[in-house]
């Protein structure tokens, strides 16, 4: 993804594919009770100051930080994985955007929690605790990079009219009205609540996660743009 920077013809497929993940994701973690106690410290033996949602996610990510997931502007973790080091030697990788950290996961956490205490069946299991993580790090894992990609469609609008940017002064609520492409946005939910039925999920929630996937991924492309303009205004 970051040696090629095009919107239609490399970004959106990439975005529709994870849309189609992230459905399939949460389809998945609707099939078990809410499970609340791996949410809240005092599972995991031996840390007892960890969830075991967060135990198991910063073990995830360290596995992926060796293999290089992090190296990649379109990924983040959710954990520090600053002292992981790669496992894979190879060429310092391309990038065609900035690299500005959206520090969007804890947001993007709490938001996954509510939904689960809102749709998910009540109750525990304790049979499907391992089972339960396991799927909610997949679907924090693909919210987290469909988020993050908004920095690459800000790039690639931005250089397609970077004047009208320059002249927004870094003013959000203008910035935002360049950005925002509601028959786009439209489109993204409808193919959501299709792929919902598809796979036998309850289309209204897939709609009530998208509007929101869509809003904070405006945010991005918003700070993305932003700390560039500012970037462009010191050199």
């Amino acid at each position: 993804m970051d040696k090629e920077l095009n919107l239609e013809g490399a970004l959106r497929p990439g975005l529709d594919i994870l849309s189609s993940e992230i459905v399939i994701s949460l389809k998945k973690r609707s099939r078990y009770k809410q499970n609340l106690e791996i949410y809240r410290p005092g599972l995991v033996i031996g840390h007892d100051d960890l969830s075991l949602l967060e135990y198991e996610l910063a073990r995830m990510e360290e596995l992926h930080a060796e293999l290089g997931r992090y190296t990649y502007a379109s990924q983040e973790a959710f954990t520090d994985v600053r002292h992981v080091p790669l496992i894979i030697r190879r060429q310092p990788l391309p990038c065609p955007i900035y690299n500005f950290a959206t520090n969007f996961g804890p947001e993007t956490i709490r938001f996954y929690l509510g939904w689960i205490e809102t749709y998910c069946p009540a109750g525990s299991d304790s049979d499907t605790y391992g089972e339960t993580v396991t799927t909610d790090i997949a679907a924090l894992l693909n919210l987290f990079e469909r988020i993050n990609l908004g920095k690459y469609v800000a790039e690639c609008k931005y250089k397609e009219e970077p004047e009208r940017y320059r002249k927004t002064g870094g003013d959000p609520a203008i910035i935002e009205r360049l950005l925002a492409d509601s028959e786009r946005e439209a489109k993204v939910v409808e193919m959501a609540m299709r792929m919902a039925e598809q796979y036998d999920f309850d289309p209204a929630q897939a709609q009530y996660v998208f509007y929101w996937l869509i809003r904070i991924t405006l945010r991005v492309e918003i700070q993305y743009i932003k700390n560039r303009l500012a970037i462009e205004k010191s050199d």
